[in-house]
């Protein structure tokens, strides 16, 4: 798409934009939608609430504890396997078998040969 169809597009979206009527709110409607926005936002237990929320989108239709509780046994597990699995940092070769790697050494590559 070019920049002409770009700035088409908008124009076009501008001008229909431009033609629909406005709408008036009415006072009564407009000061009950900011008092409840005030109201929600000044209640105790913004933390809470807030923590509430997350757990919704992150597991919708479950009570807290089941998100936590599958947090708190991966955590376990985790720290389980770390404990108990060697690394294998830690584990000694049985023979003296030395592994070198195509990518540990340098080429040499002689960039201006032809020169």
């Amino acid at each position: 798409m070019g920049e002409n169809e770009r700035m088409d597009d908008a124009g076009f979206t501008h001008e229909i934009l431009k033609a629909l009527p406005a709408v008036t709110i009415p006072a009564a409607l407009e000061a009950r939608i900011l008092g409840d926005f005030d109201r929600l936002g000044m209640r105790p237990g913004k933390l809470a609430g807030m923590l509430a929320r997350i757990g919704e989108r992150l597991w919708p239709g479950v009570p807290v504890w089941q998100p936590a509780s599958v947090l708190a046994v991966s955590l376990v597990m985790g720290l389980t396997a770390g404990a108990f699995l060697p690394s294998p940092g830690s584990v000694t070769p049985a023979s003296d078998l030395v592994v070198v790697a195509a990518l540990d050494n340098t080429l040499d590559i002689d960039l201006d040969r032809d020169q």
